[in-house]
């Protein structure tokens, strides 16, 4: 009897010190029993905790969790499941740390991780937004960010426009993936909009929480993650930025960036004069600027001066050469060059299979603006089927 009335004390004292949510609770109770029947089969999103009841963060969080729960009754279910004694349910879901809360929308089978502040108020309005997403999907609405009002240049991907955009550029880009909930992106988007002024390459971010697609391909679990493609080919060499989120730390790590391996041979200040159809197909693998030069000695190196300074800015994003002009007269004919004087400059996407007349005057600011607009895919170009080759060289220039 005595052992009975210890065990009677211990259950009590057991389900008061473990017990984070009460019966009248609007937080459902999940296990391993009903898990599959209540969030994985149901038509209707849920968010999860995963929580062990010693956790302090989870008895931190239980006070908001309920609060939230009794202010979304009826819009979304809100649930938590004790890991400690019903971890069968969470151990698909990657549960290495408590209190883990992943939101279970359209997709049952890939929730996403609620990485937001752990009060009501941020977790009301993130699955409020959610709801709302819910609700469009099933009107069969495809669901576009919100346009950015903001005064930056910051470019806003999207799932539908991040290859040509990002993948197919020849251009180094920064990307922010964010959710519009996130503190910590809200504390960096004034740094990351004076970096779109201040950068030489394109500053650009990918709401997270609607752009799917992208936050699936590219793991993104935390917000912000902040991810480098660099110049030049862009399949799987992106690199995750870790450092300080302000301006002068950004731009720094952008300045510090190399060509990725095998992209480009060259250092940034070679000019190569090309002779030959092998010279002209090693500055030729991607994105080529080449100058047509007078024979006037003087004049050819002053324009020699122009494309080496070019050449510099452009590092890994694309290889500059030259040629005396008139010396592969039925080269230049195939790019429109004859007959209009010298110095010329066209510019060659081979990805494209465009080429590109420069029509202004020929200085550094120019030649950088125009390559820039090439790659941004902002100039006008004539289409080629393949790099023409050179004819004989003529030997009395």
């Amino acid at each position: 009897m005595k052992g009975i009335c210890y065990l009677l004390i211990f259950s009590l004292v057991a389900t008061q010190c473990f017990g984070l949510y009460e019966a009248d609770s609007k937080v459902v109770k999940l296990t391993k029993d009903n898990f599959k029947t209540l969030v994985l089969e149901s038509n209707e999103p849920w968010m999860v905790e995963f929580y062990a009841p010693w956790c302090g963060h989870c008895k931190a969080l239980a006070p908001e969790y309920n609060k939230a729960a009794k202010a979304l009754d009826g819009i979304v279910h809100i649930g938590a499941l004790d890991m400690t004694t019903d971890g069968e349910a969470g151990q698909p879901y990657g549960v290495n740390g408590y209190p883990t809360i992943k939101y279970f929308g359209v997709n049952k089978a890939d929730p996403i991780a609620y990485e937001g502040e752990r009060k009501k108020n941020a977790i009301v309005d993130y699955l409020l937004d959610k709801a709302r997403e819910f609700a469009l999907n099933r009107l069969g609405v495809e669901i576009k960010p919100e346009p950015s009002n903001d005064d930056s240049k910051v470019v806003v991907l999207t799932d539908a426009n991040f290859n040509e955009q990002v993948i197919n550029s020849q251009e180094a880009w920064f990307v922010e993936f964010y959710a519009p909930w996130c503190g910590h992106c809200k504390q960096l988007q004034p740094e990351w909009n004076k970096l779109s002024y201040q950068a030489d390459i394109p500053i650009a971010k990918v709401d997270a929480t609607a752009q799917t697609e992208l936050a699936k391909r590219f793991n993104i679990e935390s917000y912000p993650t902040i991810y480098f493609f660099p110049a030049g080919n862009k399949q799987n060499t992106h690199k995750k930025y870790e450092g300080e989120r302000n301006v002068a730390a950004l731009l720094k790590y952008i300045k510090d960036q190399k060509p990725v391996d095998g992209q480009s041979q060259m250092s940034g200040s070679d000019v190569v004069n090309i002779k030959s159809d092998d010279s002209l197909n090693e500055v030729c693998k991607q994105l080529c600027v080449l100058g047509f030069l007078p024979s006037d000695k003087v004049e050819q190196e002053d324009a020699v001066q122009v494309l080496k300074k070019t050449a510099l800015s452009l590092t890994g994003r694309a290889n500059v050469g030259w040629f005396v002009g008139e010396q592969f007269d039925d080269f230049e004919a195939e790019l429109n060059v004859i007959g209009e004087g010298y110095p010329q400059v066209v510019v060659l996407d081979l990805n494209a299979k465009k080429h590109y007349r420069f029509r202004r005057q020929l200085n550094v600011d120019n030649l950088n603006e125009f390559v820039r607009g090439v790659i941004k895919k902002t100039e006008t170009g004539q289409s080629f089927s393949n790099l023409p080759k050179l004819n004989a060289q003529k030997t009395d220039l």
